[in-house]
């Protein structure tokens, strides 16, 4: 094999090895501090990949394969019930635009738009970095009353969609979905999760007209939302977790078959292999002193740990030239280099399979007929639905795509009309207290 690209695969499997460490350790903290030794329900599939990462310690390379099936097996069911729980995630983000609009008391007296509207823009210029000031204008837009005009809303989700023009009908899907989960607009039912009382918070605020409802109902279901939020956010983590050690060990065989025509061994550096086994060990065992004590990382090499670092940041910059030289190689190494790139991401999402169809190119007449299909999916949503719930789907959405402002002013104008045109004043009191939450909480 090249040396070159001998060397490239060295650079995923020793970051593939530490990486494995860190996303254990992550695991097995959770498993001993939070849940005092109590697996929650999804955790089921858990165990079973920890007893593969030490197996995979100890076998032979040609025993990779079969423990690579096991793995993408479990990756695919965990990638399924990810979808699901992201979908209920995004779901209960729309419910709490809304309750929170709703259980809030009336406020005292009218709002001085312009004192406000002052104020939020300060906060969203008082720092000089680019980025940020980005991510504060996108914060702000998606609490502020919505006041866009639907026409508006749709022509920004068409240029989003241009953006994927001459790429893969995949990309295009990909992005479709995500603007459909954004806006709350996947309600599959309870087929979609097995937390039920998660299920009924969404169906009731997506069908049931809030207005007409009682205070003391409303206050009752937020209170369900914000149980719910917690127990979804924490399952997230859970199937994170599992999902990045699963990617971590797949990418150690993956780049291991590669090195020394063959020979290679899971984890580059011995040390780690040690770390890892001690933590596994700390599992299996409920050894929680040991791990609670930081005796399992005595020894652990500081240097080591600032190479990986090192080594992950320049990954991105060679992955084309490491998948052309493979494909070079063959088609086994092509293969293997495909793999390491999708699995080195932070993401179980990106397919391990060389034949998935990316379908056909996208182009003007696509672009056309999805952006038709979602403005139908927005407005048959908007049909059955209040304007309150209206704006709390465009602005999940806004939320997360490009910005449509592109200057200062055009910030500022924003924020003061937003206020100034909002006629319901504990809306706008909900969306002032929460503008100034989020730059409370990035100080």
């Amino acid at each position: 094999m090249d040396k070159k690209l001998e060397k490239m695969f060295s650079v995923y499997h020793h970051v593939g090895g530490y990486e494995l460490l860190f996303k254990t350790d992550t695991f097995v903290e959770q498993m001993i501090e939070k849940f005092d030794g109590k697996i929650p329900e999804c955790y089921s599939d858990a165990e079973t990949v920890l007893k593969l990462i030490g197996e995979a310690a100890d076998t032979e390379t040609k025993e990779y394969p079969g423990i690579e099936e096991k793995l993408e097996k479990l990756r695919g069911k965990l990638e399924s019930e990810m979808r699901e729980t992201v979908e209920i995630r995004d779901n209960l983000a729309v419910c709490g635009y809304v309750l929170r609009r709703m259980v809030e008391p009336e406020p005292i007296s009218p709002m001085d738009n312009e004192k406000e509207a002052a104020a939020i823009t300060g906060l969203i210029f008082r720092n000089k970095d680019n980025a940020v000031v980005r991510e504060a204008v996108r914060a702000t837009v998606a609490v502020l009353p919505l006041r866009i005009a639907k026409s508006k809303f749709f022509d920004l989700i068409e240029s989003v969609l241009e953006t994927k023009l001459g790429e893969t009908e995949k990309d295009i899907d990909d992005i479709v979905s995500n603007i459909e989960g954004f806006a709350g607009l996947k309600v599959l039912g309870r087929k979609y999760t097995d937390d039920k009382d998660a299920c009924e918070v969404v169906d009731i605020v997506f069908s049931k007209d809030l207005c007409k409802t009682e205070r003391e109902e409303i206050n009752i279901l937020y209170g369900r939302y914000i149980k719910a939020s917690e127990r979804i956010a924490e399952k997230l983590d859970v199937l994170s977790d599992i999902g990045l050690m699963i990617n971590s060990l797949l990418l150690e065989l993956a780049a291991a078959v590669h090195i020394g025509k063959g020979s290679g061994e899971v984890y580059t550096d011995r040390t780690v292999t040690s770390y890892v086994k001690r933590l596994l060990g700390c599992f299996f065992e409920g050894d929680s002193r040991s791990f609670e004590d930081g005796l399992i990382f005595e020894g652990l090499d500081e240097s080591e740990l600032e190479k990986l670092e090192e080594l992950r940041i320049k990954i991105p910059s060679y992955e084309d030239a490491f998948t052309e030289l493979a494909g070079k190689e063959s088609d086994e190494v092509y293969i293997g280099a495909k793999r390491c790139v999708t699995l080195i991401s932070d993401s179980i999402f990106g397919s391990l399979s060389p034949e998935e169809e990316a379908g056909r190119s996208v182009d003007r007449d696509m672009i056309s007929s999805k952006a038709k299909e979602l403005r139908d999916n927005f407005m048959n949503a908007f049909a059955s639905g209040s304007k309150l719930l209206q704006r709390a789907r465009m602005s999940g959405v806004l939320s997360k795509l490009p910005l449509f402002l592109s200057n200062s002013d055009e910030v500022k104008e924003y924020v003061s009309s937003s206020l100034t045109l909002c006629r319901d004043e504990k809306e706008k009191a909900v969306a002032v207290r929460e503008a100034k939450a989020y730059f409370k909480d990035t100080i």
